[in-house]
């Protein structure tokens, strides 16, 4: 059977997952394909256009960050800003948004294999459906945000609101401000405002963190004269900073030479912290949980701000809020005019995909299998379970060294799928059971060998809250995350075909052999790659335990001596 003239394709989110896969559509079918991205915003950028508070910035380097098909040679430093607009202008993606629409609801229709999708206009609050052959997530993990359930909150006769929606009317100067939290965006706010006259910082921390200094610096002309004209080079500058970020994610492993590895970034962190920060916070920021079971941060000067006399740090748990500030477990009453809740997003369900009321072809909801299951759980980070010829940007243990490279990977990767659906005629795919249970089988051990399982970390965003499960970050870093999705494995999924009398059957579409030379060296490359770093990241010398690293220090040994020793750090 012929394929379709046109695949309809419906996209959620206008932020940068929703653009790269757009642009990724335009770049694999052309005229082939329709899609049309709903945004619940007014204009485009998802994460990076809410986020206004002082200090913000990515905490990943921009040209690693940017899409690897639209490098910006005139970025100008090295954690600059995003540059969506330029993107949708550049590929005339205007036209292709509709904004101030929210979804509702997605249903898969077996019969006319198509997915029914209900969304609200806003503010008006109208109803519409939409008929699509494809629907792609592309709604972020950031988007959100979490501001804890205190008991009293709603008393606060102050200002309080949320750092990723942050209030530039309120004037700082002179007050006393509360920052509840010390991930990314409570580090960043608090050296950009410390020095504002009169103001007083109280920051109330949840737990300790490992912190690695953020260095920017501007790019001079010469260099971005560099990058743009001589070829290669900025390519090259790219691949640099993906070495170097590829081999920070294989710290992860529990192998020994992965564990070696991350014993010394451990020491080489902790020193840098307790060269910036005072001494009495030492108990309260060193954590005791080895590194990378909850997300390494970016410090650009918070540490040291900690050393000024107007910011102070309270560790205790915070129980309450009444009228006129926050009660902590110890009793400690603090008074403050304005509250910023730096506390994160609920990335365990929103940076898996759509999940609420998205119904797959056994009728259930994919949270409600999700729930049966201990957690979300899926296919490469692309697809979910039972839900026909839908796709998710960033899915479950989709997250490989960073957001922007994972984005680049899976956008192309689904772009690709979606060409392969409409040369081959296909009316939907959807992963096979057996193939998704294996899967994550194959998954969940290779976590299990990574110090993201550590049981010593505790609860972070990388987990289910309720069951534990990690279900945002994957167990591989970029490299093999290419190994696994350079080439489509077909036999992974049931396809079907529709047929000109309406009857629907399933088809067996087998992966293409490679023939040519080059093809059959990449295969080889690809699969003697993902071995090595398998092996990198699991295997333990004899003698070992895994999870456990070694580094030399340099001890004091008497009469002024020094002599080197090996310790162990996990």
């Amino acid at each position: 059977m012929a394929p379709k003239s046109v695949l309809k394709v419906v996209i959620i989110g206008g932020g940068i997952s929703g653009i790269a896969q757009a642009v990724r559509l335009q770049e694999a079918l052309g005229s082939k394909v329709d899609f049309t991205i709903y945004e619940r915003e007014a204009e485009v950028g998802g994460v990076w256009r809410d986020s206004t508070w002082p200090g913000t910035a990515v905490d990943v380097p921009i040209h690693l960050y940017c899409l690897y098909s639209h490098l910006n040679p005139d970025f100008s430093s090295k954690w600059a800003g995003r540059d969506e607009k330029r993107i949708v202008a550049r590929h005339r993606l205007s036209d292709r948004f509709v904004f101030r629409t929210e979804f509702v609801s997605s249903r898969w229709d077996s019969s006319t294999q198509t997915h029914t999708i209900t969304f609200r206009r806003l503010p008006s609050n109208e109803f519409f459906t939409v008929a699509a052959d494809i629907l792609i997530s592309a709604t972020g993990a950031l988007n959100k945000p979490i501001v804890p359930s205190v008991p009293g909150r709603e008393k606060f006769k102050g200002v309080q609101w949320h750092s990723s929606r942050w209030n530039g009317e309120v004037r700082l100067e002179g007050k006393r401000i509360a920052i509840v939290g010390n991930g990314s965006s409570g580090i960043q706010v608090v050296p950009n405002i410390v020095d504002l006259p009169g103001i007083e910082i109280v920051q109330f921390i949840r737990s300790p963190g490992y912190f690695r200094p953020k260095v920017n610096f501007s790019y001079t002309p010469f260099q971005r004269f560099i990058f743009r004209y001589v070829p290669f080079a900025l390519r090259l500058y790219r691949w640099k900073q993906f070495l170097e970020y590829d081999r920070n994610i294989l710290s992860r492993g529990n192998g020994t030479w992965t564990s070696d590895l991350r014993a010394r970034m451990t020491t080489n962190i902790i020193t840098y912290m307790k060269s910036q920060m005072p001494e009495k916070y030492y108990d309260a920021l060193i954590p005791k949980y080895p590194m990378h079971c909850k997300r390494v941060a970016y410090d650009a000067g918070w540490l040291a701000s900690l050393n000024k006399p107007n910011v102070s740090l309270i560790s205790d748990p915070i129980v309450a809020v009444d009228e006129t500030g926050l009660l902590t477990s110890t009793g400690q009453h603090i008074e403050v005019d304005y509250i910023a809740w730096a506390t994160g997003f609920e990335v365990s369900e929103t940076g898996v995909g759509l999940n609420h009321s998205v119904f797959g072809e056994d009728g259930k909801e994919v949270r409600e299998t999700w729930k049966e299951n201990n957690g979300a759980y899926g296919y490469l980070g692309v697809a979910v379970p039972r839900v026909p010829n839908y796709f998710t940007v960033l899915g479950p243990n989709a997250i490989s060294q960073s957001w922007g490279n994972t984005i680049n990977n899976n956008t192309h990767f689904i772009a690709r799928i979606v060409r392969g659906i409409y040369d081959r005629g296909l009316a939907s795919i959807v992963v096979k059971d057996s193939v998704m249970r294996d899967y994550n089988k194959y998954i969940t051990s290779r976590l299990d060998q990574t110090s993201l399982a550590s049981p010593e970390c505790g609860s972070s965003w990388y987990k289910d809250p309720v069951t534990g499960r990690l279900v945002a970050p994957a167990p591989w870093g970029a490299t093999e995350l290419w190994t696994r999705t350079r080439k489509i494995k077909w036999e992974d999924w049931l396809c079907r075909r529709k047929l000109p009398s309406g009857e629907i059957i399933e088809v067996d579409v087998r992966s293409p052999r490679s023939w040519t030379p080059w093809s059959i060296l990449m295969d080889w490359v690809a699969a003697r790659l993902q071995k090595w770093l398998i092996r990198l990241m699991t295997e333990v010398e004899p003698g070992r335990v895994g999870g456990v690293g070694k580094v030399e220090l340099l001890k004091e040994a008497g009469e002024g001596k020094k002599q080197v020793v090996e310790i162990e750090v996990r």
